[in-house]
Formats: C-alpha cells, structure tokens, sequence
C-alpha cells in the first residue's frame, strides 16, 4: 500500500513540475535562436583560429572557408527556423543574398557579435 502512495504522490509531483514550467511567465516565449555565419579569415585573432569572443556568444556560430560552405551554412539555419541569421563577411553576406534568406548582415566579427547582443 505504501509503495502504491508512493507511486501516485511521484506521479502527481511530475504533474505539478510540468504545468508549472508550461505556465511559468515567459514559458511561452522561448529565446530568439541566432546564429552567426562568419568567414572563417574574418573570424580570427592574430594568430589564433577562432577569436576568443565567439565562444562565449549565446548564438550558434560557423565559420564557413568557401563559398559553398557559406551557402550550406546560411540555408540550414534558414531551414531550421532561426529567428535571425547574421553574417560577415563577402562569401557568406554573398550566399545569403543568393539563397533569399533574410539574413542581417554585418560589416565584420565586431559588428556581428554586436548585432547578437541586440
């Protein structure tokens, strides 16, 4: 008998646990998914392969070394229904405008990880 309470308060708890994250204020209105499409040379720091600040930037980030890359890069995350893509960058600002995706485009790292932040 004291398993079969056991069971259902568990049940009742992980009911209780579910609707409170279904009505929790902002619940319904996840974070905006961005993603950043960067030019792997615009993406370096002197020496180093990947500047430091794009990895603690809160988007997804790829650093595309041709142009068939960019064009890979830019439709999957269109595809995936990102709020917002942005690139930097000539290959990847070029493989946005020839995929239709509306992406924003900035002028370089800088200005990307800038429009993050917005």
């Amino acid at each position: 008998m004291t398993g079969l309470v056991s069971a259902f308060a568990s049940i009742a708890a992980a009911g209780a646990l579910a609707a409170g994250g279904v009505l929790a204020p902002g619940a319904s209105h996840p974070a905006p998914r961005t993603a950043l499409v960067i030019d792997a040379p615009a993406a370096r720091d002197g020496r180093a392969l990947v500047d430091p600040r794009l990895r603690t930037t809160e988007a997804d980030v790829r650093l595309p070394r041709t142009a068939a890359e960019a064009r890979t890069d830019v439709r999957y995350f269109a595809a995936q229904g990102y709020d917002r893509v942005i690139v930097a960058g000539p290959r990847s600002t070029a493989a946005a405008h020839s995929s239709n995706v509306a992406a924003l485009r900035a002028a370089d790292l800088s200005g990307a990880l800038a429009a993050v932040r917005r």
